[in-house]
């Protein structure tokens, strides 16, 4: 199957990020990288809005010569589907009928596999749907009684597999080119596939469950992925097979074309990696992208889950050598992911058990990663990450945790007004008590393991209560092991800026970056790719848990921080300048810099569970402390001032407002 993990070998003597070289700390480098909103658009308009043909926002415009066909639960499957008084049973029967072009409407009910209309028997494990070399539009939402305009209620309409069946395929087989399904307002459940997915070559990956999407373009609204499942085969030599789009895969999406999913959910989908006698296999979450562009918008993640194959045996074997999970809600590999007013809740990613290494958890929320030189972007704009786990897996070498939220490898990452909340980074335990595993970026891990131009930037953010903890048993490596609490910048350049990094936390006895870690790859003592954070306009705050040496900021030796515009307050040790919890690295301050004495100051309204309020108090002092007039809007989207002095953190100061908790809003 197409698409391999390439870095499970990462191990945690240090993390990993961008390759941003000290000679590059020039002007440029001093100057913040800022962008606005508009300027983040255009990057991804190049293929987002110039394609817009078959494969894009309106690529299921009817043309001349195309026809709308009927389907009903109460039809039969017969003649054209033409006639809307008559229409047919089935969905397949009806694209089996279907040119490119056609519109099929399709009314509200269920709708189950039926093997006599199925055109797709290459697939092991069949659809209920299959579009197969040809573009069509489906829309369900219909009544029987009025074909004018559906219902735009997912759950009137629906794909049931049964527990037996793919949902939908879509697969440009002869003529990707060609191939591309627009699907509306359908909810598609109960799918499970387990590996293989064809017989010839065999490969014992199970993928795509509730839609599998190859060599095609797709444009999904108004859909809900629900309680699917892929499994990876169990093998018996070597390593089990990989599972990976429990709601849905999309892989190599043909050059010139996109991927649009619109006020689409993903919730309860499991993807669970197969039992070896070596080691299980890997998995990727609800959605796994491989080669292709993908805008999301209006979107919804919620309880999903990768997690990596069990083995009796050592967890160690080929490439990737251990059973990880990677991105509980996205997996995405080469290619270009774009999120806007997206909600990743409550998702996992755990690493597979084993007898000798267990597998990593990457990226409770999201995992992204090139390892081909490639260049792989993902922009994230006004979304929530919030109780996302990575967890490793167990064994007598405890498996890592790395980024509760979001974990990226070789990628260029750029965020702008989003939040970061109460998500965690947990390490594997120890089945004998001896090497635990560590847990690195509760919020997020940024990191680079070959050189290149992967600078990134997060911007008008809250980073707030996030943790990372060790599993249980021994840590031979001390207290260096893992940290991180917020985020930690591996091998690469990151710009952060208007942003709050707040009450983040790292466990008793770890010491590295309550708040912000900033790494060289591979460690402080070979430092061959150098972190690099400029911190400008931003509150670094209330970061006490922790063992009694940690600081809030640290930056190793072989790495440079670059701090403008920052304050520092209610920390019980703010950085590691004095060369405490280790070796300081580079900080270069070029102004404005405060730092509040004690623990008992005053920034926010409710800052803490439940109600996450980091709006400014009246009197906080972080007000009108930034000259920064390149970032026009806050967090909420509203106006900073304009050649006047801004006001520090994510929000601008505003009066009050009624605030409701996290999980209300």
């Amino acid at each position: 199957m197409e698409g391999s993990h390439g870095l499970s070998h990462v191990r945690f003597s240090c993390s990993k990020m961008s390759g941003i070289r000290w000679a590059c700390l020039s002007k440029q480098v001093v100057n913040i990288l800022v962008l606005s909103s508009t300027a983040l658009l255009s990057l991804t308009q190049a293929w987002a809005e110039g394609n817009r043909g078959e494969g894009g926002r309106f690529a299921d415009k009817a043309s001349s010569t195309s026809a709308v066909r009927y389907v009903s639960p109460s039809g039969v499957d017969s003649g054209d589907c033409r006639d809307l008084s008559q229409p047919c049973r089935t969905i397949q029967y009806a694209i089996n009928k279907a040119n490119s072009g056609d519109i099929i409407k399709v009314a509200q009910g269920v709708y189950s596999y039926d093997a006599l209309v199925d055109p797709c028997h290459f697939l092991l494990t069949r659809a209920v749907v299959c579009v197969l070399d040809k573009s069509v539009t489906v829309e369900g939402g219909y009544r029987s009684s009025d074909w004018s305009a559906p219902v735009e209620d997912p759950s009137l309409t629906t794909i049931d597999a049964q527990r037996q069946y793919r949902g939908v395929a879509n697969i440009g087989y002869n003529a990707p080119q060609s191939t591309h399904m627009t699907l509306r307002h359908f909810t598609i459940k109960n799918a499970l596939v387990s590996g293989p997915t064809y017989l010839t070559p065999y490969d014992p990956s199970g993928v795509g469950a509730g839609m599998l999407v190859q060599h095609a373009s797709v444009n999904l609204e108004n859909i809900v992925f629900e309680n699917n499942e892929a499994r990876g085969g169990n093998t018996t030599f070597g390593s089990g097979g990989q599972a990976d789009g429990a709601g849905l895969r999309i892989e190599v999406i043909p050059e010139g074309k996109f991927g649009l999913l619109r006020r689409v959910v993903f919730r309860n989908n499991r993807s669970l990696g197969g039992s070896g006698p070596e080691r299980g296999g890997v998995a990727f979450g609800a959605l796994f992208i491989y080669r292709g562009n993908v805008i999301i918008e209006d979107a919804v993640f919620e309880n999903n889950l990768a997690k990596g194959g069990n083995s009796t045996g050592s967890g160690n074997f080929g490439a990737p050598p251990n059973a990880d999970g990677l991105g509980g809600a996205i997996g995405l590999e080469k290619g270009n992911l774009v999120l806007r007013r997206v909600q990743i809740i409550g998702n996992s990613a755990i690493g597979g058990d084993a007898s000798q290494v267990a597998g990593t958890g990457y990226g409770g929320g999201i995992f992204v990663e090139d390892f081909d030189g490639n260049e792989t972007e993902v922009v994230i704009e006004d979304s929530l990450f919030f109780n996302n786990v990575a967890r490793g897996g167990q064994a007598i070498e405890g498996g890592g945790a790395v980024g509760g939220a979001l974990a990226s490898a070789n990628v260029i990452v750029k965020i702008e007004r989003s939040r970061f909340i109460s998500n965690t980074a947990i390490g594997g335990n120890s089945t004998n008590g001896s090497s635990a595993g560590p847990g690195a970026g509760g919020g997020l891990y940024l990191f680079a393991e070959r050189a290149g131009r992967y600078d990134s930037y997060l911007i008008n953010s809250l980073v707030v209560s996030n943790s990372v903890r060790p599993g249980i048993g021994g840590s031979p490596r001390g207290l260096g092991n893992g940290g991180g609490g917020g985020l930690v910048i591996h091998g690469k350049r990151l710009d952060l800026v208007f942003s709050t990094i707040s009450q983040n936390s790292v466990a008793t006895n770890q010491v590295l970056g309550q708040a912000v870690l900033v790494q060289p790859w591979p460690s402080p003592l070979q430092p061959q790719l150098l972190g690099l954070l400029n911190l400008s306009d931003s509150i670094v705050e209330g970061h006490v848990l922790g063992h009694n040496y940690a600081a809030a900021l640290v930056v190793q030796q072989g790495s440079t921080a670059v701090l403008r515009n920052v304050l520092f307050a209610n920390n019980l040790r703010h950085t590691n300048q004095s060369n405490i919890p280790v070796n300081s690295g580079t900080f270069i301050i070029l102004g404005n810099v405060i730092v509040l004495p004690g623990l008992v100051n005053n920034l926010f309204y409710q800052p803490g569970y439940p109600h996450y309020n980091y709006n400014l108090l009246p009197n906080s002092p972080a007000l009108d402390k930034s000259d920064n007039f390149t970032i026009g809007l806050d967090l909420d989207r509203k106006r900073r001032p304009s050649g006047n002095l801004s006001d520090l953190g994510a929000l601008e100061f505003y009066p009050p407002r009624a605030f409701l908790p996290i999980t209300a809003r």
